[in-house]
């Protein structure tokens, strides 16, 4: 009856009462879950550790602050005098806040600095967790500059060298705040800055150490976003978000309010974009100097101009006026003015000298600034991270009862005076051993009690509780020292989040290339951890039980899956994304939406406010050398990687094969380029030295792991005679493997950059197309290349550990002479024989179509001949799928009839018809309409369809068909003139979940839906 009650077209329908409550239900849902934890007991009892036998009790004091989900309240120990800050969470979470919560006590427990909230611990009691930090009583700068209604200058210098100081501290430990704001910045006792609050903090990883992805996330507080955060989807944000927060930080302690503060968060962030920022009138408030302007307009640029700390304490605002001492910063200035005339009096001639030493001394406490005098090297987090994790020492969330989570260097400390300790013990027993028995069985016996003592001594020191739930018995290191059978200590397992373990037995005696320390635990990543295989059990000579029996096959089978590129001891991370049964699904959803858009018969709808998404990363070159290796690729960055097949490894004792990989080095292409450069430095060296370089390894039903190898690993040395010596074998056998394909990942890089399949411009740094490098001098070439990079600015990256890379390529299959490429993150790649690409983001949704001119498609469709000049006009065509499978088709005319229309261009060449409503149907320029059609287009999309179903049914990623009557071939366009006939055409994996296989054919190009005789690659 609804349907034929009059009523205006434009009026808004009423919402129904189950709407209602279910629009009500989902707010109180959304409140419920960022309530506050309740108000803690009185007294709060932290469990047994190794440094607290008997726990303590914290005696719970004053309300301090409340955050977003925590709440904090003053606390002490019983019998101490000492007190703290207890920063109280709920221990139940939703997942992705467990995540960010992780992150931050990893990363905040590991910071040493005098202007950082120093961490003590953490731990779990009445279903609430507590972290216990250094106490700060003076509130926070906030508090203070609202109170004050403003800083003087002196205190504003005073504050900024402190937090300065802290900002080169945390970029230099490889850490990126990316939440700096007045209300994180807390005053201790003596009125010092504290920068707290790392619940937004992000690993930070420098050229030297790691080049990954940058971050994308929007996040942090409107006033402080910088606006390269806010622009998602393009090249993402660095550390320099820091800077730009330090100097909303300096104005809003000037004028007691950050510079774009509005009335909405918009105009927030459109006023940041632009800058639009005014500094409040003399007249009208408190004077502010012209050096105190240029400083913050120094910190408010785009990214790649801001300064870094150093540079910022140098600016001539630090001495231009008086800089305080610390005798002169007091409790009193939280609600009062200072009382020193010197805060308000320029500065004479003596005092310039003498304020010039109290800058100079303040920088030097902080450890920053030009003065000084020894830099500082910090061991960058993502190590201790590493070194936290195979200790079994990473924090799980919510943290289990019983378990203290306290900063990694101090259990470091630990371990090490108990390694002492048990070694002075070990020597003792040893030589009593030797004494008592004779040579081969003393041997025997101090090797295994070597290895059980190695074992007690990597095993992390943990509550007496918590080491009672995981062995359900009391422990005794000596009746465990003098066990036969000696398992991974259970203690080692209670921090990590229970995994299956892999699939493989090893067997009683390993090989001594392959086996690893009973004590370590082979790890994959931070958020997800694997028990390897390799820590089983030892058994000793009194066990006289024999191991069961397996046939020759099944023990060659067991040894195979075991050969690894990485080293136990090697920190491997999970690439998320990369199980097969994640793929799988991944899969399915992208068929799901394929079918959807070849049905669909308009184009798609879409909203004004999204962008078109920027072209991802595609490979420009390769050359396929499937039949023995793999595959080499360039991308259009300049990144050169390999993607290897599973190869036999002759350097075990044991037969063998590695299981496929990946390998990825980025800027390598300008370093190959280079090479006959005298001004660059690593011109003879194998990879660039800048960056580190990523090795990936196929792990089957748990997905790819990786492991970055820092470049100095690979260099080669220089002889006496200025020649190039040869690239040494490694310290052990998966040193020796990762060589081995770095130097057949040279050889692919090599021959890519001489010659490659493709001969599109490799990236826009380089200034010059494929074609003009190859008609230009290798002088000029390098010479150009030299250019690019002095104009490239290189600045550290952070990385998610939770997003898959974009920039590898993890799957590859060719279908005839169609080659298809995976990447990390899920999006595809399509290359066709006329020479055309189609990438498709990992929805489906989103596509990029790299096309012929429109008169060059029609002349090869007709006469099968493509001129060369047509590969350098080729261009991109970036829309929703379904709207260039409908391109010609023009947007609906019923729609605008009824409202004003008015149009603008898309970045693709098209002009969009948008109404009042803010989804619209884009309307394509009348030369753009014919392309796709010419090229084939809906008939491709049908192919990629067609590969991906086939995935699907035959149950994992490259499960194709690959007898002669159901292998997938395209049979569309293709050039017929002037080329080989008949050409090899080759069905192959590398990747594929049900294992790859190469098969070749003949086929003739004019009749490709035939395949001819096959051909027998053994023979070659």
């Amino acid at each position: 009856m609804e349907a034929l009650s009059p009523r205006d077209a434009n009026a808004q329908r009423l919402p129904r009462v189950h709407e209602l409550k279910t629009k009500a239900a989902a707010q109180l849902k959304s409140t419920r879950d960022k309530e506050h934890p309740p108000p803690p007991p009185n007294n709060v009892v932290e469990p047994p550790s190794s440094d607290r036998k008997d726990g303590v009790v914290y005696q719970v004091g004053k309300l301090l602050g409340k955050g977003g989900f925590a709440i904090c309240y003053e606390g002490k120990a019983a019998g101490a005098s000492k007190r703290v800050a207890l920063k109280i969470v709920k221990s139940k979470m939703p997942t992705k806040m467990e995540q960010k919560f992780q992150t931050e006590l990893q990363i905040h427990s590991k910071m040493r600095h005098q202007n950082i909230v120093q961490f003590h611990r953490a731990f779990t009691f009445e279903s609430c967790t507590y972290l216990v930090l250094e106490l700060c009583p003076n509130g926070s700068l906030m508090d203070m500059v609202k109170r004050r209604k403003g800083l003087t200058e002196p205190e504003v210098r005073f504050y900024t060298v402190q937090i300065a100081g802290a900002i080169k501290y945390m970029h230099a430990k490889g850490i990126i705040h990316r939440d700096l704001k007045m209300g994180n910045i807390f005053l201790d006792k003596y009125m010092n800055a504290k920068i707290g609050d790392f619940g937004l903090a992000a690993l930070l990883l420098t050229g030297k150490d790691m080049q990954v992805m940058r971050r994308t996330t929007l996040c942090g507080t409107p006033n402080y976003i910088a606006p390269e955060i806010l622009e998602k989807g393009k090249k993402g944000h660095d550390h320099m978000v820091d800077i730009w927060s330090l100097g909303i930080i300096v104005f809003a302690m000037l004028t007691s309010k950050p510079p774009f503060q509005s009335s909405t968060t918009d105009e927030i962030y459109r006023r940041a974009k632009d800058r639009d920022y005014e500094w409040p009138s003399s007249e009208t408030s408190k004077y502010i100097s012209q050096e105190a302007k240029d400083l913050v307009a120094t910190m408010l640029q785009d990214a790649d101009r801001r300064p870094d700390p150093d540079t910022i304490v140098a600016h001539p605002f630090f001495t231009s006026g008086y800089m305080p001492g610390a005798s002169d910063i007091n409790y009193k200035l939280r609600e009062l003015a200072p009382e020193n005339a010197a805060f308000y009096e320029p500065l004479n001639s003596q005092a310039q000298s003498i304020n010039l030493r109290n800058v100079q001394e303040m920088c030097r406490e902080c450890g920053v600034g030009p003065w000084c005098q020894s830099q500082l090297v910090f061991k960058n987090i993502w190590r201790e991270m590493a070194q936290e994790e195979q200790n079994g020492l990473t924090p799980v969330i919510p943290l289990a009862e019983g378990i203290v989570y306290r900063p990694f260097d101090e259990i470091r400390n630990e371990q090490k005076l108990q390694a002492r300790l048990a070694a002075q013990q070990m020597a003792k027993q040893s030589s009593q051993i030797s004494e008592a028995a004779d040579e081969p069985m003393s041997l025997k016996e101090s090797t295994q009690t070597q290895r059980i003592s190695s074992g007690l001594l990597r095993a992390p020191p943990q509550s007496f509780a918590a080491q009672q739930r995981a062995q359900h018995r009391p422990t005794s290191t000596a009746s465990v020292a003098r066990s036969k059978t000696v398992t991974e200590p259970a203690s080692r397992t209670v921090a990590l989040r229970p995994r299956p373990a892999r699939e493989t037995s090893a067997p009683s005696q390993q090989s001594s290339d392959e086996a690893a320390p009973v004590s370590r635990t082979t790890t994959r990543s931070l958020r997800s951890q694997i028990t390897s295989a390799r820590s089983q059990p030892v058994v000793g000579s009194d066990d006289k039980a024999a191991p069961p029996r397996r046939s020759a096959s099944t023990r060659e089978k067991r040894q195979e899956e075991r050969l690894s590129l990485f080293s136990p001891s090697e920190y491997q991370e999970t690439v998320p994304g990369t199980q097969p049964d994640v793929v799988l699904e991944r899969l399915r959803k992208l068929q799901a939406e394929l079918e959807r858009a070849l049905n669909a018969r308009t184009m798609a709808l879409v909203s004004s406010r999204n962008k078109t998404p920027s072209p991802p990363h595609i490979v420009v070159k390769w050359v396929d050398y499937t039949n023995k290796f793999g595959l080499g690729y360039v991308l259009n960055d300049g990144s050169v990687g390999c993607i290897l097949r599973s190869i036999p490894s002759p350097d075990s004792p044991n037969p063998g094969v590695l299981p496929p990989a990946c390998l990825l080095v980025h800027d390598a292409e300008r370093h190959c380029l280079r090479k006959d450069d005298p001004n660059y430095s690593a011109r003879h060296q194998i990879v660039p030295m800048k960056e580190g370089i990523y090795f990936y390894e196929n792990n089957g039903e748990t997905g790819i792991s990786r492991v970055r190898v820092s470049p100095e690993k690979f260099v080669l040395p220089l002889n006496p005679d200025g020649t190039v010596g040869k690239l040494s074998a490694g310290r052990d056998i998966y040193d020796h493997r990762k060589r081995e394909r770095i130097v057949l990942w040279k050889k692919f890089a090599n021959y890519m950059i001489a010659y490659g399949r493709e001969m599109d411009s490799p990236t826009a740094s380089t200034a010059t197309s494929q074609q003009q490098q190859n008609q230009t001098t290798p002088a000029s070439a390098a010479a150009s290349a030299a250019a690019a990079e002095e104009a490239a600015i290189r600045v550290p990256t952070i990385t998610d550990p939770t997003a898959a890379p974009t920039d590898v390529v993890t799957f590859y299959q060719r279908f005839g002479d169609v080659g298809c490429w995976m990447f990390a993150d899920g999006h595809t790649q399509f290359n066709f024989p006329d020479h055309t690409k189609i990438v498709l983001d990992p929805a489906g949704v989103w596509c990029h179509f790299w096309h012929l001119p429109l008169d060059a498609a029609r002349r090869l469709e007709e006469h099968g001949s493509l001129a060369e000049s047509a590969l350098d006009d080729r261009a991109v065509l970036s829309y929703p799928l379904q709207t260039l499978l409908n391109f010609a088709k023009p947007s609906s005319s019923s729609s605008s009839s009824t409202t004003t229309t008015t149009t603008t261009t898309t970045s693709s060449g098209g002009r969009s018809a948008s109404t009042g409503s803010s989804r619209r149907r884009p309307e394509i320029a009348p030369e753009l309409q014919g392309i796709p059609a010419a090229s084939q287009f809906r008939r491709k999309i049908e192919f990629v369809r067609d590969v991906v179903r086939e995935w699907n049914a035959n149950g994992g990623l490259g499960n194709s068909d690959l007898s002669r009557e159901g292998r997938l071939r395209w049979t569309g366009v293709r050039e017929t003139k002037g080329v080989q006939i008949p050409a090899k055409h080759v069905w192959v994996s590398i990747g594929a979940r049900g294992g790859d296989e190469r098969l070749a054919a003949l086929v003739d190009p004019r009749r490709p839906g035939v395949i001819l005789e096959d051909v027998d690659e053994r023979k070659r």
